[in-house]
């Protein structure tokens, strides 16, 4: 069912994305043994989302100059050069015994910075291409598909990440980084050219449609605003995105610093069961993706009801979660709550991409890619300090009152669904 060019695009993501996660693992892990502080540590995620919502901002003025393909290579290309920089720092530092200073610990806070902006490239790119690269009726599989290997890895990655550090220590997890990145690189490195060279339309290649479309506009700002302005006219993609944003809002219930406070307080366990609860929920993730591909042929003409059932259900688990005692009870919940994620999440995707003029998509998905940045950093002060204010367990109370919101928006789609929009743009 799917081309090569998919499978190129896949291999190299997936390299990419497992490089990502032992990255993390060991820069975290770099800055806490050097500082043995909790404020540095908490910094590298922070400098994750200002780069992240930088780079969705001027996203859109990159894509007026490249192909969606060259800018992914740029992006893995550069973080893979960056990487190896890092790795030969960390380890010089390492070997020496030396502690990173303020000096040092800036420089690699700069890394950090300039690695996750150019993953503000990548994100929208990738999924923007996606539909170019595989037939409509087989899209809800290749997002599934893309999802699933998303989660496995993640799964895989974090628990494979901390054992390696521990063993090897960071520096020798960083030059794994490096060469998964290599090896990323090289995997798209084909998809480029094979790009290049065709001379397919819109919406077969979406590439040149944007050039095109975007080339239109002399003036950049106006190119710029391309993405927000559908998302705010077309009234599929802003009820799409306004899900997005009520469900990134209640996202950061599931971050450390709410569920470590949960573990402690209401259920009375260590640490170590905050590590179970995510491992439930990412094996439930991965059993999610496989049900997705499973039922992949019949989500397809029922995508509304599967982004439904998905934030409903999602929501349900995670009062029932919040305001549950037992330990064992709350690690069935994280792992139920995977698939039903899954399932929004890919239809949701799927919806976006279908309800997005063709050549405007990577415009589209950068905005959303910023306003996700953004709303994930509003989340976690929101959610922490009501926590703070209320107890814990009011936040779980909050995020089901905004997944259950979500869902009364996404009713409103059965009258203007994203469907019809698809239909117009393949008629201009």
């Amino acid at each position: 069912m799917f081309t090569k060019r998919y499978w190129l695009l896949f291999s190299g993501q997936s390299l990419a994305n497992l490089g990502d996660v032992f990255y993390v693992v060991a820069v975290v892990s770099a800055v806490y043994v050097s500082t043995q502080s909790a404020l540095y540590t908490g910094a590298v995620p922070i400098l994750f989302v200002a780069a992240q919502t930088l780079s969705g901002l001027l996203a859109p003025l990159f894509f007026r100059r490249v192909t969606l393909a060259g800018a992914l290579l740029a992006s893995q290309g550069l973080k893979t050069i960056l990487l190896g920089l890092l790795a030969l720092f960390l380890s010089y530092a390492s070997a020496a015994d030396q502690q990173l200073g303020t000096g040092k610990l800036l420089l690699v806070f700069g890394f950090v910075f300039a690695n996750a902006f150019l993953d503000g490239w990548a994100s929208p790119a990738r999924n923007a291409m996606v539909p170019s690269l595989v037939p409509r009726d087989g899209l809800v599989r290749a997002n599934g598909l893309m999802a699933t290997s998303d989660q496995t890895l993640q799964f895989a990655g974090w628990a494979a990440g901390g054992l390696l550090v521990a063993m090897l220590g960071y520096a020798h997890v960083l030059w794994g980084t490096f060469f998964a990145y290599v090896a990323a690189t090289l995997a798209v490195w084909p998809l480029g050219k094979s790009v290049d060279k065709s001379t397919a339309t819109t919406p077969d290649n979406p590439d040149k449609a944007l050039k095109g479309a975007v080339q239109e506009h002399d003036n950049a700002a106006q190119s710029w605003t391309t993405g927000w302005r559908l998302i705010t006219n077309q009234r599929p993609l802003r009820l799409l995105v306004q899900m997005e944003v009520l469900e990134g809002l209640a996202g950061a219930v599931w971050m450390a610093a709410i569920l470590l406070p949960y573990v402690h307080t209401v259920l009375g366990r260590g640490e170590e069961w905050w590590g179970y609860i995510n491992a439930a929920y990412m094996l439930g993730s991965v059993a999610g993706g496989a049900v997705v591909l499973a039922c992949a042929d019949r989500m397809r003409t029922r995508l509304l009801a599967a982004v439904l059932t998905g934030t409903l259900f999602s929501g349900l688990i995670t009062l029932l979660f919040g305001l549950g005692t037992w330990a064992w009870s709350a690690l069935l919940l994280s792992f139920a709550l995977g698939p039903f994620y899954q399932l929004q999440q890919v239809a949701k995707q799927t919806m976006l991409q279908e309800a997005s003029p063709p050549a405007s998509l990577p415009l589209v998905l950068s905005a959303k890619g910023t306003l996700d940045s953004v709303t994930f950093g509003l989340s976690v002060l929101i959610m922490g300090g009501l926590a703070d204010l209320a107890g814990v367990r009011s936040v779980y109370i909050l995020a089901f009152v905004l997944l259950g919101t979500s869902a009364v928006v996404g009713i409103k789609l059965r009258r203007n669904g994203a469907f019809s929009a698809q239909a117009e743009w393949s008629e201009k």
